[in-house]
């Protein structure tokens, strides 16, 4: 993941990254140790996690247990405890790896003087994995009420990618690619929740029938917040604009 310059916090932007690779390499026990997962295990882990995520989409994250995900995925109920502490703790997981494939995609970086095209980049990367996991994003909402780690989680997740845009928008004014006098964290954050909040609802909470195309949601959004910013191109910039 590029490392974002002009950062106060270096380790922000990285958490997210951190905690899903933890997440990946090690389990978590309740009793505080950590046992190390090796390639046989990391495929019965990976299992686990499909057919939970499965579950929770058919049946709904309340009516499954831990007994349900055992029985399906063809294993007994103390191999599950040997992966993962409880359901919660499952959620937990495909969160925190959904959180890394976004980073991966490039979610938490754009660069204003890259225009439109750099913009609808960093939306596409946001957009592309709500969608692609949308039964996972109406898990979340639900269980993130239930749990506080989860509930933590999603704090860090909008955190770090509202900080990110902060960034880029205060780094945008400077150069006069975008409208000056923004307030960039306030804008960031109303920006950052049109986008989600825009995707939750039109893939989950009320789909259309046919669904929307997640490509015009893309262009779409894009060219709202490009608007919404004052975001100007390179040709379009004046002597005295930066």
């Amino acid at each position: 993941m590029q490392d974002l310059p002009d950062d106060p916090d270096p380790a922000r932007s990285r958490r997210l990254e951190k905690v899903a690779a933890d997440l990946r390499g090690a389990v978590r026990r309740q009793d505080g140790r950590e046992t190390p997962v090796g390639p046989r295990a990391m495929r019965t882990r990976k299992k686990l996690l499909e057919v939970a995520e499965e579950l929770f989409a058919r049946d709904g994250y309340a009516n499954v247990s831990l007994g349900d995900i055992a029985q399906r995925s063809g294993v007994s109920l103390g191999t599950v405890y040997q992966y993962f502490a409880d359901r919660d703790d499952i959620v937990a997981t495909i969160a925190a790896e959904s959180a890394l494939r976004m980073l991966n995609l490039g979610a938490d970086f754009w660069d204003a003087a890259t225009g439109r095209l750099g913009l609808r980049r960093a939306i596409s990367a946001i957009v592309t994995t709500q969608w692609e996991n949308r039964d996972f994003f109406s898990l979340w909402e639900t269980a993130s009420h239930s749990d506080a780690r989860l509930a933590a989680l999603r704090r860090e997740w909008v955190a770090n990618f509202r900080h990110s845009f902060a960034r880029s928008l205060a780094r945008g004014m400077k150069s006069g690619h975008v409208r000056a006098g923004l307030d960039p964290e306030e804008t960031a954050r109303a920006m950052s929740l049109m986008v989600s909040a825009y995707c939750y609802d039109a893939f989950v909470a009320d789909p259309p029938d046919p669904p929307l195309d997640p490509e015009g949601v893309i262009d779409h959004l894009t060219a709202l917040w490009a608007d919404a910013v004052g975001l100007r191109e390179d040709r379009e910039l004046r002597p005295g604009d930066v």
